[in-house]
């Protein structure tokens, strides 16, 4: 009888294994090394993730910095900040990466602007090349409402002895919408002069010639079966989209380019162009308003002599309240034109059609870009504003964006 065979042990020493002993001696080389080259290769292990507060009576290793360490990264170039979630922060926008290896000095691009626009608090806003009209343009709004409020309401209460008091409103009542009008005109104000209007980048590889020969003076293409001409720039270098103009005073291509308007300092283009409207309109109902209530009050000021005629009606508001008399003729002679821009506007957004467009009849047939009246003013009124192209605070090269011509073409447009 054969004696009973002693266990076997399990050593997985068959072709393609190794034992347990001798993988873990092949999976673990460390343990064989010197403890100071262990504590070298631990430093340059990846550090762990740690959720929360550090622990200053942590165990984890740190790594090690050496005096060669320190000396090498003293000697290599700034590392340039990421690009993030807030925008004020200065990045490096891809085709301007090559002026790194070129040594060029990296400033901010609204430094280097090769147009005619004014930056301010670090190119947050930009205005057109007069920003002082802003302050003409303001003072035209504040300065008659101060009048309106200060001067001709407290007339009405101080002449309203033994008067009918006829206002449809008590006299503080009449101010207030005044107000509001005037702070919603000094926002769309400021809204439509500091907001960049559509500008298309200088030297745009995406707009740029890219063919062999003569370059063309234009391009051809259709929408919605109306032929439209890309026409170049020799100043920006490109091939400016359809609606889009070079503008004379800021020096600067603008996408849908409506005019460049001196009374808010800017540029009137497809990012800006609703803002505009709604200064426009705010401006039109407030001097309605202020008009309509001087006239309440002229009345009201000269109860006594309305059966005496126009002439000396108007002689003893002329004699007694000058200021009132006075401001009542100014704010009819701006709402004239202002009721005029507001009508012409109007019929601009039911055509879909730039000013720059109805003055030059560009369209001789049929306009490609109107959708009907009703979806034109829903277009106007629904759609996002359009990113802008250029970003004043990205890194480029001081010299990088002046490299094209600085001249005015000769058909741009103002």
């Amino acid at each position: 009888t054969p004696a009973p065979s002693s266990p076997r042990k399990h050593s997985m020493s068959h072709a393609g294994y190794a034992p347990v002993a001798a993988r873990s001696e092949v999976l673990r080389p460390s343990m064989a090394l010197p403890s100071a080259q262990r504590e070298q290769d631990r430093s340059l292990e990846p550090m762990p993730l740690v959720v929360g507060r550090e622990d200053p009576d942590s165990s984890l290793p740190r790594p090690l910095a050496s005096r060669e360490s320190i000396v090498e990264m003293d000697e290599m170039p700034p590392m340039l900040p990421a690009r993030s979630l807030y925008r004020d922060q200065d990045v490096v926008s891809e085709p301007d990466l090559e002026g790194l290896s070129s040594g060029s000095r990296l400033v901010p691009r609204w430094q280097a602007w090769p147009g005619n626009n004014r930056f301010f608090f670090k190119g947050r806003f930009m205005t057109g090349p007069e920003p002082a009209m802003l302050l003409c343009t303001s003072s035209l709004l504040v300065l008659p409402v101060c009048l309106f409020l200060l001067i001709a309401l407290p007339a009405v209460d101080r002449g309203s002895g033994g008067k009918p008091p006829w206002l449809p409103v008590s006299t503080p009542m009449l101010g207030l919408p005044a107000a509001l009008l005037l702070l919603l005109a000094i926002v769309n104000l400021c809204r439509a002069s500091c907001t960049e209007p559509g500008i298309l980048p200088r030297q745009d590889p995406k707009r740029g010639f890219a063919g062999q020969g003569a370059r063309p003076p234009r391009l051809e293409q259709v929408i919605n079966g109306v032929k439209v001409s890309l026409k170049w720039c020799s100043t920006c270098e490109i091939y400016r989209p359809p609606r889009s103009k070079h503008c004379a005073f800021c020096n600067n291509c603008v996408l849908k380019f409506d005019h460049h308007c001196p009374w808010v300092s800017n540029c009137i283009g497809i990012r800006n162009y609703r803002y505009f409207v709604c200064f426009v309109l705010s401006t039109f109902l407030l001097a309605l308003y202020v008009f309509v209530a001087l006239i309440l009050i002229a009345i009201h000021l000269v109860w006594d002599v309305r059966a005496s005629g126009w002439e000396q009606y108007i002689a003893t508001l002329a004699t007694a309240h000058p200021f009132v008399l006075g401001l009542m003729v100014f704010i009819g002679c701006v709402l004239c034109p202002l009721g005029n821009l507001v009508v012409f506007h109007c019929y601009l957004i039911a055509t879909n059609t730039t000013t720059n467009e109805e003055i030059t009849g560009v369209y001789s047939g049929r306009n490609p870009f109107s959708l009907g009246i009703v979806r034109n003013f829903k277009q106007f009124l629904f759609q996002f504003q359009e990113p802008s192209l250029v970003e004043p605070c990205v890194l480029v090269p001081a010299r990088g964006p002046r490299s094209g011509g600085s001249d005015v073409p000769p058909d741009a447009q103002v």
